[in-house]
């Protein structure tokens, strides 16, 4: 008996796996550092062709896998901060991944295919995202197709979730989830995609300019913030200080009070703001940014969203803007700008401008600094703000209201950033109805997992006898 001839193709769940190692590393150099922000286009393509046809139960584990490698790729820097514990959070995060594979597999084998297929599956991924993103206790809307494209054209429309939709509708018809229908036409979207960033020029300089210093450093005493803020060029129309620049709410501090005041004479600024800490009656405390003209504190933002595990203060639970002497002006601190809804309910509220003190330690590693700074980008392009961010370590930054960065601090020491802006009142698309597209996805992606999983029932159901073994997986 002859022996048999060794394989001569690769079997099709060797593929399945090694196409999702592929989406995960061009999922992973599609973020910062490396800022390759075209690749998001194609980066979840070879993931949507191994879910095609593999079933539910493969599904998961190809969804835990890519989920694994691109979070635990993208944010390796985690383990600097929280060590081996960082594997559990890359777990829970894979989870959402997995549950998108689960139920692709049953859309594979149960749903609609077609261009219906094609739009179901853009739905549960975004759906899935938003929940993990803004819903989830443990909520964290980093490494997400939307956010690694940079900011287009189409941002102030549809935003990052919009974003992320078109891409998964487009890869998904690229991938085959099409059924008789050519790859072209998703090919022909994800072109139009990349267009839309490459073609995004950069907004016209202010016709009103406000010139705004701000001021990096990472937990300085308050007389060098002074020190700095004093080196910054004149003239100022505002100062802005780091988050938890100030260590006590300067309305209990008269003395640091007079002496901001007095810094607002001699600069010319007509408004300071900075982060501080507001500590309550009932013994709890707020992380807050201070707003601060001639006449005293004109507003103050606690900040909505704590970051995880850190003393970072009790949730506010408002987003408004504050009349000030430079235009109405809001202060989302640091991490609430990671999560569209903080950002845009300011600017739904009337914020002409975004005044933001931030905190990224500098023992966080560039490659954080540089994730998190690209998503005050996004945040200026949804909403048509200028924003101007002093962070302790950087990135301090300057973002015209198109989502360019138009300056910026980036050696993570003390430093001074001076640059005009503009005061703009117009709301985006996004600002008013755009923003709907996740929370509908999110919706919708919950009707159709119930879907699917009854058909699922159903189907196993009408074809496992008594004593009938259980159906092959399909490859």
């Amino acid at each position: 008996m002859q022996p048999a001839a060794p394989p001569t193709s690769t079997p099709p769940i060797a593929r399945a796996i090694i196409a999702t190692a592929l989406s995960a590393g061009l999922g992973v150099l599609a973020l910062p550092p490396t800022h390759l922000h075209l690749l998001a286009l194609i980066a979840w393509i070879p993931l949507l062709f191994a879910l095609r046809d593999v079933g539910p139960a493969r599904g998961l584990l190809l969804g835990l896998g890519h989920g694994l490698l691109l979070f635990g790729g993208a944010l390796v820097w985690l383990t600097q901060i929280f060590g081996p514990a960082a594997g559990a959070l890359f777990v829970i995060m894979a989870m959402f991944t997995a549950l998108f594979g689960l139920l692709a597999g049953l859309l594979g084998r149960h749903g609609p295919r077609g261009l219906l297929g094609a739009l179901l599956l853009a739905a549960l991924w975004t759906g899935i995202e938003y929940f993990r993103g803004e819903l989830f206790a443990l909520r964290f809307p980093w490494v997400t197709p939307g956010t690694a494209l940079a900011p287009g054209a189409l941002t102030p429309f549809i935003g990052t979730y919009g974003l992320t939709f078109a891409i998964v509708f487009g890869g998904a018809l690229v991938a085959g989830w099409g059924r008789g229908r050519s790859p072209l036409g998703g090919a022909l979207l994800l072109a139009g995609l990349g267009a839309t960033v490459l073609l995004h020029t950069p907004a016209p300089p202010p016709t009103d300019p406000l010139r705004i210093a701000a001021i990096q450093g990472e937990v300085l005493p308050f007389a060098d913030y002074l020190d700095l803020s004093r080196q910054a060029p004149g003239p100022l129309d505002a100062i802005v200080w780091p988050e938890y620049a100030l260590s006590a709410d300067l309305r209990t501090v008269p003395d640091q009070m007079a002496t901001v005041h007095a810094l607002l004479d001699e600069t010319g600024a007509r408004l300071f703001v900075a982060g501080s800490r507001t500590d309550h009656a009932d013994g709890t405390w707020s992380n807050t940014a201070l707003l601060i003209g001639a006449d005293g504190v004109l507003g103050a933002h606690h900040k909505n969203r704590p970051v995880h595990f850190f003393d970072d203060g009790e949730p506010g639970t408002e987003a408004r803007a504050f009349a000030t002497p430079i235009g109405r002006v809001a202060s989302p601190i640091c991490f609430d700008n990671d999560y569209a809804p903080v950002p845009r309910a300011a600017v739904a509220d009337g914020a002409e401008l975004l005044l933001v003190p931030s905190m990224d330690a500098i023992s966080w590693t560039a490659r954080q600094h540089a994730q998190h700074a690209e998503l005050f980008r996004h945040r200026a392009a949804e909403n048509g703000r200028w924003v101007v961010v002093a962070a302790t370590s950087g990135v301090s930054q300057i973002i015209d209201p198109h989502g360019h960065r138009v300056a910026a601090l980036t050696d993570f020491a003390p430093g001074v950033l001076v640059g005009e802006v503009e005061a703009r009142a117009a709301l985006t698309p996004y600002t008013r109805f755009g923003w709907l597209i996740g929370p509908v996805c999110t919706a919708l992606a919950a009707l159709i997992a119930l879907g699917l999983l009854v058909l699922g029932v159903r189907a196993a159901r009408s074809t496992a006898g008594p004593n009938a073994p259980p159906a092959p997986e399909a490859a």
